[in-house]
């Protein structure tokens, strides 16, 4: 008996079933694929379609993914493995969806059609402008120039006319003649004027220019205003004179204020007295007091103290 041997007792194990593999992200780029063929068959039937909104919800695509590892992680035979070729392909799918929904605007840019229609309104504001003009033909004399600078800032491909819409620019720059205001009142009288001509043709500016001509050369003032329709309604002209800006030239330069200007046109002057009076007087130069009256009292009669001489009056 002692000789024997017993084999030791066998354990009843059962082998645990191997588990599933599930791969994230392989439904999400499925769905994809689908709504991304949906979406780019449409758009060949319906050139307005705006892709660029559908795009807002591209993060849905998260909450696929999220819904996927969710399901998958509740079930305990089943192994989790991203399936990066399929997120991948998902961010493939988003790239040509944005270059398919930007081609329209791209061709739209490339190929013209909004500069096009741009200079089109532009003409169309410059002309109904002077036909409104008719009507008070003393203003219509005062303007030298005006012109107009139209530009889209909108998206919507629906806008298949090219016409404004709110948030796009239009603005107006108008040149008045040098003489057709002597201060700052009379200059912002004339841009009221303006306005209502705009408003009864029916244009809503966003930023309006106003300036009066710059001279060749000479002795001269000049008047800057910029603001839109919106702001000069309801204001009184002593109010938009405050608006106004006054520049003060000679002889091809700007000086900030009046007194700088009368200073050149002094230094220039007693340059010339000094020289004429040598040539008199055998090369003998006045001496300072008489060269400071004199220029003082050639000022006074070539410039006076309110009216600006013209430039041939000053020679």
């Amino acid at each position: 008996m002692d000789g024997i041997k017993t084999n030791p007792p066998v354990e009843n194990t059962t082998a645990e079933p191997p588990k599933k593999v599930r791969r994230v992200g392989t439904m999400a780029f499925a769905i994809l694929l689908i709504a991304g063929g949906v979406l780019l068959l449409a758009q060949q039937f319906m050139p307005k379609a705006n892709l660029l909104a559908v795009l807002k919800f591209s993060p849905a695509i998260l909450i696929v993914l999220g819904i996927e590892v969710l399901v998958y992680s509740a079930k305990p035979d089943v192994k989790l493995k991203f399936d990066w070729l399929g997120v991948l392909g998902c961010a493939f799918i988003l790239v040509v969806i944005g270059t398919a929904s930007l081609m329209p605007l791209a061709w739209r840019w490339l190929g013209g059609a909004d500069r096009n229609a741009e200079n089109r309104i532009e003409q169309q504001v410059v002309d109904s402008m002077y036909q409104e003009l008719s009507a008070d033909p003393e203003l219509k004399a005062k303007i030298t120039s005006m012109y107009a600078s139209a530009s889209f800032n909108h998206t919507d491909m629906e806008n298949v006319d090219y016409t404004l819409e709110p948030g796009d620019t239009l603005m107006l720059h108008l040149n008045f003649c040098q003489d057709s205001a002597g201060n700052e009142l009379e200059f912002a009288a004339n841009c009221a004027a303006i306005v209502k001509v705009a408003r009864d043709a029916g244009w809503d500016f966003t930023t309006m220019n106003f300036a009066t001509e710059e001279d060749t050369g000479g002795v001269y003032d000049t008047y800057r205003a910029e603001f839109s329709a919106a702001f000069a309604d309801g204001l009184t002209t002593e109010q938009l004179a405050k608006r106004v800006q006054k520049g003060y030239y000679y002889d091809y330069s700007q000086y900030d204020t009046k007194a700088d200007r009368d200073n050149a046109i002094k230094y220039d002057l007693r340059d010339k007295i000094a020289e004429r009076y040598a040539d008199e007087h055998d090369g003998t130069y006045p001496d300072e007091n008489y060269l400071t009256e004199e220029t003082d009292r050639q000022f006074a009669v070539l410039y006076g103290s309110a009216e600006i001489a013209t430039p041939e009056s000053a020679t």
